[in-house]
């Protein structure tokens, strides 16, 4: 299955603020050990947004996968489908 998720956080929480780093690579690091396709990983940092689509057959799998920005981010998850 495919998911939409949208991690969202205050300029307060932001990781880039807080620690002056990037987390998200690290976070994408975890993928293949959390049993998690990325797809697409897309940022919007004057909202303090990130988008991201993942595939994977395990609802179980993604919340692994995300365990590491829960501390400094709201999940929103969609599942999705491709339209073409």
């Amino acid at each position: 299955m495919l998911f939409h998720v949208t991690l969202d956080h205050t300029p307060e929480q932001c990781p880039i603020v807080t620690t002056g780093g990037n987390p998200m690579p690290e976070v994408i690091g975890r993928a293949n050990d959390t049993g998690v396709k990325v797809i697409s990983v897309l940022g919007a940092k004057p909202q303090h947004c990130v988008y991201l689509v993942l595939e994977t057959d395990d609802v179980t799998k993604l919340n692994d996968f995300l365990d590491p920005v829960l501390g400094w981010a709201k999940c929103g998850i969609t599942p999705v489908a491709s339209m073409i």
